[in-house]
């Protein structure tokens, strides 16, 4: 049977030097993939061997034996001061499964990186980063107590934690794609505060938010119920964002209405290249399926609800909810686009999390209620019918558009279009049946 158990190495640089153990090796630990409390292993590789940050990509290595998950590499430049009583070795001495990979990273690094790799993988990034977040926090007569501490770091996203002399604070970066996530999240503090993360500064420019932490915001600590409380809470929101659109578009919110997401969808089955997965009678089914999908997304638009402040991946894991408050956070994805697309999104993912019986209708109809209420003459239940299939449409075109902005190789959403796809053409089918 496969493992769940992932074995991850460590390579801390410190100039040409890479930090080993007692017999040479690198350093190492196992992450259990099916222990969601456990912390993301790039914040946990940082705290394995010394304080260092990541200079490029987690390096996934050759697996020959296929019922074990491939290990992967953290590659590290040292921060501060070397941790004492530590063997060091030359890199051009390490063993050659890691000086190869070892060598790259640190060419890269100190070199020409790869395109689209983000900047938190380039030298003096970090060190910009605190100069800006101890501006911001003396102006408002704080101050940071240590370095960043890594949070997750991959190919779209940086997040650390900020420890200061008022508590820990929250720091993200986004990639060149999600980059106007700071400039959302400050027009959505100004309208809807109550709803989404306590902001205390952000460049719009660089794409920097730093916010205060949010609680019940991860699975350890979430109140019972949060779909529940967000889903009417969230429509409410939407309704009102009616009135203040064109705030979100100056800010550089994305329009991903009927026609924008069709003609993106049309260059995802014409050029992705995962397409190739699909076995050749599930690409003679997506000729067919494909322009039935097409037909009813435009029906599904034509419900009779207007387009407005979308989330675009809503789902629990986004939702912070302490038993009392509810604040949506995560917004990388944030678009103009058809409501039903984020009741929908929940419901389903609920589904996935194999939650209580009927949880996912009874949430999907809770964020459809405002809705009915404001637009009483809207065939609000076939939305919802079709809601799940414009859905996966939409996400089709929203893991394909990441995946072209990202790192080639990063792997980070490998396989998810193909699986998107098959999916679209398994509900045509059943629509049709």
């Amino acid at each position: 049977m496969p493992t769940s158990q992932r074995t991850h190495h460590v390579a801390l640089v410190r100039d040409d030097s890479v930090r080993v153990t007692g017999n040479g090796a690198l350093p190492s630990f196992v992450q259990d993939r099916e222990d969601d409390d456990a912390p993301d292993p790039t914040a946990y590789a940082t705290t394995v061997v010394g304080h260092g940050v990541h200079l490029a990509p987690v390096v996934t290595l050759p697996q020959e034996d296929a019922d074990r998950p491939p290990d992967r590499l953290h590659v590290l430049a040292l921060r501060g001061g070397a941790p004492s009583g530590t063997d060091w070795r030359r890199v051009d001495d390490l063993d050659e499964q890691w000086r190869a990979p070892v060598r790259a990273a640190l060419e890269q690094y100190t070199g020409s990186a790869p395109p689209r790799r983000p900047d938190w993988f380039r030298p003096g990034w970090h060190d910009r980063v605190e100069a800006w977040v101890d501006d911001r926090l003396s102006a408002i007569g704080s101050r940071r107590t240590g370095p960043l501490r890594t949070h997750r770091v991959w190919s779209i996203s940086a997040v650390f934690e900020v420890p200061t002399d008022r508590g820990t604070l929250w720091f993200k970066a986004c990639c060149d794609h999600f980059i106007a996530e700071a400039a959302i999240v400050r027009r959505l503090t100004q309208r809807i505060g109550h709803l989404v993360p306590l902001l205390v500064a952000g460049d719009d420019r660089a794409g920097w938010l730093l916010m205060e932490p949010l609680q019940g915001a991860s699975d350890r600590d979430r109140a019972d119920g949060a779909a529940d409380a967000a889903a009417p809470r969230w429509a409410r929101a939407q309704v009102a964002a009616l009135d203040w659109l064109d705030e979100l578009r100056s800010a550089g919110c994305p329009e991903r209405g009927l026609e924008a997401t069709l003609a993106a969808w049309r260059v995802v089955l014409a050029t992705s290249p995962e397409l190739a997965q699909l076995t050749e009678s599930e690409r003679w089914e997506l000729t067919t399926a494909g322009a039935a999908a097409e037909a009813l997304v435009r029906e599904f638009w034509a419900c009779g609800l207007p387009d407005t402040l979308s989330h675009g991946d809503l789902h629990p894991g986004n939702v912070a909810y302490d038993g009392r408050e509810v604040r949506i956070f995560d917004w990388t994805d944030g678009c103009v686009t058809h409501p039903l697309l984020d009741g929908s999104h929940l419901a389903r993912v609920l589904d996935w999390y194999g939650t209580g019986e009927g949880e996912a209708e009874r949430v999907m109809q809770a964020h459809a209620r405002p809705w009915r209420d404001a637009f009483p003459d809207a065939d609000v239940d076939r939305g919802l019918e079709l809601a799940p299939l414009a859905d996966l449409v939409f996400q089709t075109v929203t893991f394909a558009q990441i995946a072209a902005a990202a790192e080639d190789g990063s792997g980070d959403f490998d396989g998810v279009v193909a699986m998107l796809t098959r999916k679209v053409v398994e509900w045509v089918a059943v629509e049709d049946g």
